[in-house]
C-alpha cells in the first residue's frame, strides 16, 4: 500500500470463514505404498500415527513421521510414498469458504505450517473424535466433527510463533472493485463453478448409485463435453474418476468399520464383479481389500 501504511484483514472476513467437513478415515499401508502425483481439490490434515513417509506438495518434499501433523492445501499437486514396513495416519478432508487471490488462506493468513512436529495427546484426541463421530449414527455428530476440526486448527495456530501477532499487523486484502476483479482473475487454480458444485455435492451424497452421465448433464444443464471439461477444471478429475475415488473411499470405510463380506461391500459401492473391485481397490490403496482390513486391525 502507498506510503508503507500497515494493512489488516477485516474482522468480517474471519467471521465469514467456514470449514466444510468432507471426509475422514484411518489408513494403514505397508512397505511400497505410493500415491501418484494428483490434484487435490480440498484441504487435508493428516496425523501420523506410525511410521514415516515422504510427501511432495507442488514439487517440494517433506519427511514426516510419528506424532506429526501434515497440512495439505486445497488446489495443490500431491505425491507421497511410505518408508519402512508400516505407515499409518488419520486423514481429514475439508474445504475453507474463504479464498483470497487464489491463496492458501490457512497458511498465508494463519501461518499454519506444512509440518507441525511434537503433536501431543490433546490434538490426537481431536483427530480421534472427528473419526469416531464420522463412523457413528450420533444425531449430533456433524456438530462434534466441525467443533473438533476447528479445535485442531486452533491448536495448530496457537503453536505457530508467526501466528502470534495482532490482527492489525496482518496484511489486508484489497476489497476495492479493482482488487476484487484482480482476485477473480488470479483465482483460476481452484475452479468453483456452481453448476459443477451441484454435481459434486450430489455425487458425494450418492457414491453408490450407478454412474449416469446423461443424468449429470441434465443436473448441470450442460452438454457432455462441457461437463467433462468444467468438472476436470473444478476437481482435477473426470466425473468417472471422481466417482471411482468416492466409491473406493466408501469401500475403505466399510472395510474399517464393518464386518461385511468384501463381495457385499463391492456390490454396495457399484461393482458386480468382486474380483474387478479388488483390482481397482489395490490400484488405489496399494493393497488388496483383505490386506487393508487385516492391516487396519493388527
Amino acid at each position: 500500500m502507498e506510503g508503507g501504511e500497515t494493512m489488516h484483514i477485516p474482522q468480517s472476513l474471519y467471521s465469514s470463514m467456514r470449514l466444510i467437513f468432507l471426509y475422514v478415515d484411518r489408513y494403514v499401508f505397508r512397505r511400497g505404498w505410493a500415491y501418484p502425483e494428483s490434484y487435490v481439490p480440498y484441504c487435508m490434515l493428516r496425523y501420523i500415527l506410525k511410521g514415516s513417509a515422504v510427501f511432495r506438495v507442488n514439487g517440494e518434499e517433506y519427511l514426516v513421521g510419528e506424532n506429526e501433523i501434515f497440512y495439505i492445501p486445497e488446489g495443490c499437486q500431491l505425491e507421497c510414498h511410505a518408508l519402512g514396513e508400516e505407515f499409518e495416519f488419520i486423514s481429514i478432508r475439508f474445504t475453507v469458504t474463504v479464498q483470497l487471490d487464489g491463496s492458501d488462506f490457512l497458511a498465508e493468513y494463519f501461518h499454519i505450517p506444512r509440518v507441525t512436529r511434537g503433536a501431543d495427546g490433546e490434538v490426537l484426541g481431536y483427530f480421534q473424535q472427528v473419526y469416531q463421530n464420522a463412523t457413528t449414527q450420533n444425531s449430533g455428530k456433524l456438530f462434534r466433527i466441525r467443533g473438533n476440526l476447528e479445535l485442531i486448527l486452533a491448536w495448530l495456530v496457537e503453536r505457530t510463533p508467526e501466528a502470534r501477532v495482532e490482527e492489525s499487523e496482518l496484511p489486508e486484502a484489497d476489497f476495492s472493485v479493482e482488487g476484487l476483479r484482480r482476485r477473480e482473475n488470479r483465482s483460476h487454480s481452484i475452479k468453483r463453478d456452481p453448476r459443477i458444485q451441484v454435481v459434486v455435492d450430489y455425487l458425494v451424497a450418492h457414491p453408490s448409485e450407478p454412474f449416469d452421465s446423461e443424468f449429470l448433464c441434465r443436473m448441470a444443464d450442460m452438454s457432455p463435453s462441457s461437463l467433462r471439461r468444467l468438472f476436470r477444471e473444478h476437481t482435477g478429475k473426470s466425473p468417472g474418476a471422481f466417482v471411482k475415488d468416492l466409491r473406493m473411499m466408501t469401500a475403505a470405510r466399510r472395510l474399517l468399520v464393518t464386518n461385511e463380506r468384501i463381495s457385499t461391500i463391492a456390490y454396495e459401492v457399484g461393482f458386480d464383479d468382486a474380483n474387478y473391485f479388488a483390482r481397482i481397490f489395490k490400484s488405489v490403496f496399494g493393497v488388496s481389500p483383505q490386506e487393508y482390513r487385516a492391516a487396519s486391525r493388527a
